[in-house]
């Protein structure tokens, strides 16, 4: 009773999903699982199918097209297979081992065949200039998935957040379940989000255009460096000017 006063599935009628795979995009490090399955939910034309409501959530919502937007939605595309849940949310972390077993209990009643989780982790040394995806599994099974998908398994490490205890929720139910992991450069990855899209392509044969993220991340990362550099130069002449007028002071740039 306690996880379903903090998190409700509503669905606009009722989802006959057993055996699909679920994939979800949590709020997260870069914001890659979000990026990720909002775009993916645009690209193989899945249905919205319901949304999630919980008292943890914030008081804010995103409008669009002059309509207010749940922030936490579910997706099917019944051609796939395939159940997305992608959310704009941040959960509180005095809440996430709740909402963790309260998304859990959801995905068990409708049994799920299994889940991947995409989120991001912080950046590591990139390899022959490429995008690693790691990878963390649930189980022995899950990580010959992840191995046959050329995938990097990390064995030893710490992982946090809802999609963290989701994991370990679905470990301990002995769900299938694996999560991609980008590698996060940037506040808004989209790079790496697309590293995920692309494994997805090899793993389901999406065919998925990345070029449109990779864009973003290019505009991303020039607008991130324009910023860079004006905070270098404002600070740049800050020094100059309180080195001049032998007072500390602030100024900044229109």
């Amino acid at each position: 009773m306690e996880n379903k006063s903090l998190v409700s599935f509503v669905e606009k009628k009722p989802l006959n999903i057993a055996g699909y795979t679920l994939i979800e995009g949590f709020p997260g490090m870069g914001l890659v699982g979000t990026i990720a399955v909002k775009y993916l939910s645009e690209k193989i034309n899945c249905k919205e199918a319901g949304y999630i409501v919980s008292e943890t959530f914030v008081p804010i919502i995103r409008v669009h097209d002059g309509l207010p937007v749940h922030p936490s939605r579910i997706y099917v595309s019944d051609k796939h297979k395939i159940v997305l849940l992608v959310s704009e949310q941040i959960v509180p972390q005095v809440f996430t081992n709740r909402m963790s077993k309260g998304i859990a209990d959801w995905i068990q009643k409708k049994k799920i065949g299994r889940i991947i989780s995409l989120s991001g982790i912080r950046a590591l040394p990139k390899k022959e200039g490429k995008e690693t995806v790691y990878g963390i599994a649930s189980d022995d099974a899950s990580k010959k998935m992840l191995e046959k998908y050329s995938i990097e398994v990390i064995k030893e490490g710490i992982t946090s957040g809802i999609t963290a205890l989701m994991m370990l929720e679905f470990k301990d139910r002995s769900l299938e379940a694996f999560s991609l992991l980008g590698n996060v450069q940037i506040a808004a990855d989209y790079k790496a989000s697309a590293a995920l899209i692309e494994k997805l392509n090899e793993m389901f044969s999406f065919e998925i255009d990345t070029a449109p993220l990779k864009k973003e991340a290019k505009a991303t990362e020039k607008a991130l460096l324009e910023h860079l550099k004006q905070i270098k130069q404002t600070s740049g002449d800050t020094k100059k000017f309180e080195t001049e007028a032998h007072t500390p002071m602030y100024t900044a740039k229109p």
